[in-house]
């Protein structure tokens, strides 16, 4: 089931970096405050977001026991674990020495740039400690793979029809981390309850994207369909 996981992650990882071309170019030599610098910043990462919503559904649909659920929870979990999973995809891809996020291998990002995308520092700040705390970890590929099926499988979201099968499905995931942990780290007993524990950082995370969502809104920055559709954004 590990290894099933983690080919599925590779295999969704590689189609996103077929995608890279098609990217809107991050504006350089152009005045950074012009209006179009500021529209081309934030177009730019809209579009790595939906490569990202993409590749996670189609991750989903790989993870043992998704499609055996009703069509209307499928669309219940991934609605409300997409934002979750980006944010621990995103810890994945940070370097601790540089402080930045690479995305697509050859994109990279700051704190600043990620400002200057047109996100609230308010999102930005915990974005990158949860990064750094995920870093400290040190989680392998099995670890990320099988953290983000647990996430996946989160019985108690909103609208979930059938929550005890969730659960059910979830179950097996959860055995195997303890199971891959307990063996990889025996001597750290601690290390499977604080994995666990970043799940309720996410939830956090979570909420505080909510509110980064509406201060968009707010200053007239339209999200493109599928991102508004993902994170019901009601226009």
């Amino acid at each position: 089931m590990i290894q099933q996981l983690v080919a599925a992650q590779l295999q969704c990882n590689k189609r996103s970096f077929s995608d890279q071309p098609k990217v809107t170019p991050w504006p350089l030599g152009a005045d950074p405050q012009s209006r179009d610098a500021r529209q081309q910043r934030f177009a730019h990462f809209t579009e790595l977001a939906i490569i990202s919503v993409q590749e996670i559904v189609d991750f989903a649909k790989q993870v043992p026991g998704f499609l055996q659920l009703g069509r209307e929870d499928q669309i219940a979990l991934l609605k409300a674990s997409t934002i979750e999973i980006m944010l621990l995809e995103t810890a994945r891809r940070y370097n601790h020495e540089t402080e930045c996020i690479t995305f697509l291998k050859d994109f990279t990002y700051s704190k600043d740039d990620f400002h200057r995308a047109g996100l609230q520092v308010e999102f930005i700040n915990p974005i990158f400690e949860f990064s750094r705390a995920m870093r400290r970890l040190g989680l392998d590929d099995a670890e990320y793979a099988l953290l983000i099926a647990i996430n996946i499988f989160s019985a108690d979201r909103p609208n979930v029809q059938e929550p005890s099968r969730v659960e059910a499905l979830q179950q097996p995931y959860v055995e195997a981390l303890l199971s891959y942990t307990r063996i990889k780290r025996p001597q750290d007993q601690l290390r499977f309850p604080r994995m666990l524990m970043k799940l309720v950082s996410l939830r956090t995370l979570s909420s505080v994207h909510s509110e980064q969502v509406f201060a968009l809104r707010l200053q007239d920055k339209k999200l493109p369909p599928l991102l508004s559709e993902i994170w019901d954004v009601h226009e």
